[in-house]
């Protein structure tokens, strides 16, 4: 028998009020238990409005159509416990009067139902985990006080907190200079494997798709427009937007992805 997918979507439509298009339009997709999904596409393509249909974090206002099903779950996950988001800029996920040692442990407290003296010993775990130095010294530091790939290294060790079976990284190295973003790949790389996480990896980079993911989809003006494993869409790309993508990081001459994350 088949293995039954973590999550199926049908013909699943988004429309939000003050637009005159569809945000999304019939993307019908499953997921697998531990698979490494890619959603690709250019901006405005659709890819992170599909995220946060998925988790239910649409705005108010949003028109949803088609239907979510979590086969493999008991119940739809519950964003901060069973599934966890990590955001483009984390200034947008860390409050700047927070201390860090706070906000990576509250999830700890509300979802795991820790002391705050247990959670704050949970937080510097996790720091450590996601390879800052000097755990314990950042518990007690703020936002502002620290880089941008640290901000992000935090906002991944805060959507951790809870032990989320989970990850959605919705474009979370488009901020960071090269090496920070190869950095941040081989981290939610080694998360995801060591943790057994499913991971939903949006970006508009087909490289750093490729390096990550075991299957892409390409979405194109709120479109599924491809889906396919991921060395099977390299190597034989159908849909225009898939070409169009990959050949913005092809060199011609060597036909080899320029940019190679280590």
């Amino acid at each position: 028998m088949a293995e039954q997918p973590l999550l199926r979507v049908d013909h699943l439509g988004v429309r939000y009020a003050a637009s005159h298009a569809a945000a999304l339009e019939d993307v019908s997709l499953s997921l697998m238990k531990g698979e490494r999904l890619a959603l690709i596409g250019e901006s405005g393509s659709g890819k992170s409005t599909f995220a946060r249909a998925i988790a239910h974090l649409l705005p108010p206002g949003a028109a949803r159509s088609g239907d979510i099903t979590w086969l493999a779950l008991e119940a739809p996950p519950e964003a901060g416990r069973d599934l966890a988001f990590v955001l483009q800029d984390p200034s947008a996920s860390l409050d700047p009067v927070m201390t860090i040692g706070e906000q990576v442990a509250e999830g700890a407290v509300a979802h795991l139902g820790l002391s705050w003296g247990e959670a704050y010993a949970h937080a510097a775990t996790l720091l450590a985990r996601v390879q800052l130095p000097e755990p314990e010294h950042l518990l007690k530091a703020y936002p502002h006080q620290l880089s941008g790939g640290q901000r992000q290294r935090v906002a991944i060790a805060a959507a951790l907190a809870a032990g989320p079976s989970i990850l959605i990284a919705d474009e979370v190295t488009s901020a960071l200079d090269r090496i920070v973003e190869a950095e941040i790949v081989a981290l939610l790389d080694g998360l995801v494997r060591d943790e057994a996480m499913t991971l939903i990896f949006i970006t508009h980079d087909i490289a750093l798709a490729a390096k990550l993911a075991d299957r892409i989809s390409v979405f194109a003006d709120g479109r599924l427009v491809e889906d396919a494993p991921a060395a099977q869409l390299l190597a034989r790309p159908q849909a225009e937007a898939t070409q169009r993508l990959l050949s913005a990081h092809m060199d011609l001459s060597t036909p080899s992805l320029l940019r190679e994350v280590p």
